[in-house]
């Protein structure tokens, strides 16, 4: 059995030149707690609405699903971290994973007891899977550590994707992708054409963008003042 997972943060596309002026912006922590997945984003999207800049969106997730074939009973599972992507209902029977996704997820640290969103692809290889993951195009593979096991890797060529898919996983990344992105996020998930099933709860995330405006207008002399004395404007 064939397995899709697909992490949204493929969608979400960032900055991998250092020399980039607005790879700054980008230089996020990123772990699955509440407080990365909520909190931290009002002060990254204040970061670019002081500076008069469009938060960056998700993108190119429009017509992906149709790149594919699914077996005729195949059931899309969906969660916020892809660690789920090894749940016990999804995992049963698989023998290839397919990922797409800005990260190969085989290894980045000494391995856990349990598998986490960075490292759940070892797991499947432990249970002798086939491993291969496409890259979204603004995604330069040599940036990414090794992996810790076998697995093909290669910039996503666009078009339809080979062969028949018997399950999906469809996972947020809300670590990764902030709460402005929820919208497209729900579109995605919504355009699968699977009977779909939550293995945890996954809502939109509270964001109030006017109020951040409105705090920026407030606030932008400031930050404009104080990169002017440190030479940055």
């Amino acid at each position: 059995m064939r397995l899709l997972v697909v992490d949204f943060d493929y969608f979400f596309p960032v900055p991998q030149d250092a020399e980039d002026p607005l790879a700054f912006l980008f230089s996020w922590a990123q772990f699955e707690t509440p407080f990365y997945l909520g909190q931290a984003w009002e002060d990254r999207a204040l970061a670019f609405l002081l500076r008069r800049l469009p938060l960056p969106q998700a993108q190119g997730w429009e017509g992906f699903w149709e790149r594919f074939t699914f077996a005729p009973d195949a059931q899309l599972y969906y969660a916020d971290s892809n660690a789920l992507a090894f749940h016990p209902e999804v995992r049963e029977g698989i023998r290839e994973v397919v990922l797409f996704d800005a990260h190969h997820d085989a290894g980045y640290r000494p391995l856990g007891e349990e598998p986490a969103c960075d490292d759940w692809m070892v797991y499947y290889s432990r249970q002798g899977a086939r491993l291969r993951v496409f890259y979204p195009p603004w995604r330069d593979p040599s940036r990414e550590p090794e992996p810790k096991v076998p697995l093909v890797r290669a910039k996503d060529p666009g078009g339809p994707v080979e062969g028949m898919f018997h399950r999906a996983f469809l996972c947020r990344s809300g670590a990764w992708v902030p709460p402005w992105a929820d919208e497209a996020f729900f579109s995605f998930l919504e355009a699968a054409p699977l009977p779909k099933v939550a293995l945890e709860p996954v809502e939109p995330r509270p964001f109030d963008l006017e109020a951040l405006r409105q705090r920026a207008e407030e606030e932008a002399f400031g930050l404009w003042f104080l990169e002017r004395l440190r030479g940055l404007s």
